[in-house]
């Protein structure tokens, strides 16, 4: 609560021209939410825009709050590419929303088919019961772009022949990753994995996998979670487990110990989204012994 009036009040100092002065003119900037969006928006964009992310190299966006220099750039910016469905969003944009009609926002989730679940999470990312991590997918990549494409469109028509460019060279780019994904895949010993955190739901449905989250409803895992996914590693014969680069090792590594597994990191938020699901491929195609 007190994180959410903070960012209130200092948003309305912002975009009132506390800091500032008198408000300044739109400059060509976008942000977005995440690294990956980053990466599809600069292909989109070229040289013509700059793009500013929201959660740096090494948070996480479930419990990340944006630095008064960036809620400054963000008074700045012409629009915003979201998720959607990210917690940090939510207050973030309601606020600019509300107090600055200017500034366009887009949801890059839009025409996505979502995996919902209709439990609970607590205060943990997932709101409305949506799995947030679009990104994780070279099939639900496509649609990324697309949402990106069409708001760079709608705020900056005088490019739209560069950005169709720019859009055909990126999904043919996406096209070679998912191909290289599929054929990767083709060589997995099993169709389940064990994962800290569960940010692969759309990469797992995608390619005909299992996630088992050792995280539960975004909390740290109970003794008795934990014994149950032990023993689901042991039947389904699952030996490596992994971990995004952002979560401590600790309940991974408890897994492990208990099951003769090895803890494998990976890191579906970072900027190099092509290196990433390749490398995340690779990893499920030559399970460690």
């Amino acid at each position: 609560m007190k994180k959410s009036i903070y960012l209130s009040f200092l948003v309305g100092l912002i975009l009132t021209g506390c800091f500032t002065g008198a408000p300044k003119p739109k400059a060509k900037i976008v942000f977005v939410s995440i690294l990956p969006l980053k990466y599809f928006a600069d292909k989109i964009v070229g040289d013509t825009w700059k793009v500013e992310v929201t959660v740096p190299p090494g948070a996480g966006p479930e419990t990340y709050s944006p630095t008064p220099k960036q809620m400054m750039m963000l008074g700045e910016a012409s629009a915003y590419f979201s998720i959607g469905y990210l917690g940090f969003e939510q207050t973030l944009l309601e606020n600019f929303q509300s107090t600055n009609p200017d500034l366009q926002f887009f949801v890059t989730s839009k025409r996505i088919d979502l995996i919902k679940d209709e439990k609970e999470h607590g205060d943990h990312d997932h709101l409305q019961g949506v799995d947030p991590h679009i990104w994780s997918s070279p099939k639900t990549a496509r649609l990324i772009a697309l949402n990106i494409f069409d708001g760079m469109v709608q705020i900056d028509p005088s490019n739209s022949d560069t950005y169709q460019k720019n859009l055909n060279l990126l999904l043919a780019e996406i096209s070679k990753v998912d191909s290289t994904v599929t054929k990767l895949l083709a060589n997995a010993t099993s169709k389940k994995f064990i994962i800290f955190h569960p940010a692969l739901g759309y990469f797992a449905r995608d390619y005909g996998f299992e996630q088992l989250a050792i995280e539960f409803e975004g909390k740290v895992p109970s003794p008795k979670h934990l014994q149950t996914v032990i023993e689901t590693a042991k039947s389904e014969n699952i030996k490596f487990v992994l971990i995004q680069k952002e979560f401590d090792k600790e309940n991974a590594e408890i897994i492990a110990k208990e099951t003769s597994s090895k803890v494998i990191q990976i890191d579906p938020l970072d900027y190099n989204w092509p290196e990433q699901m390749i490398s995340i491929a690779e990893k499920l195609s030559n399970t460690p012994q």
